[in-house]
């Protein structure tokens, strides 16, 4: 009896200690390349398809309208807000300085899009914070 519960103390702590730890997946995406692409350049707010990746490695496509004003745009700063092809993401994006960041959220957990290092502009981390309350969109935001 006392084994057990030892047992189920142990297994307790690690399950905790485990839902607790950040989760984190790597990938490739070329800023640069992608403004190119679809002429960001160009003074014309549209609907964009990111095809960028969720938190379990799997690629998604988001769609995301561009909300680039023309001062940001003049200083290749560009905006983006949507959601994911499916529905059930929240999205926010920004390329900036060449380099992409954003977050979304999804069942009411935000995950968050950085470079992977400080000078990295084609390798990015998405991650989830283990602790904190980080809001990210609203729940009733509405794409217009």
């Amino acid at each position: 009896m006392r084994n057990t519960l030892l047992l189920f103390l142990c297994f307790s702590t690690f399950c905790t200690a485990l839902q607790g730890q950040s989760r984190q997946f790597v990938f490739s995406f070329n800023p640069k390349k992608f403004i190119q692409e679809n002429k960001l350049d160009e003074a014309s707010p549209k609907e964009i398809i990111f095809p960028l990746y969720d938190i379990e490695g799997r690629q998604t496509k988001y769609i995301m309208l561009d909300k680039t004003s023309e001062a940001l745009r003049k200083a290749k700063i560009f905006s983006f807000k949507g959601k994911s092809e499916d529905g059930t993401k929240l999205m926010t994006l920004t390329i900036a300085s060449g380099k992409l960041t954003g977050s979304y959220l999804e069942n009411g957990t935000a995950y968050f899009i950085e470079p992977l290092k400080e000078n990295c502009r084609k390798r990015y981390k998405l991650y989830s914070k283990p602790a904190g309350n980080y809001q990210v969109g609203q729940p009733n935001d509405v794409l217009k």
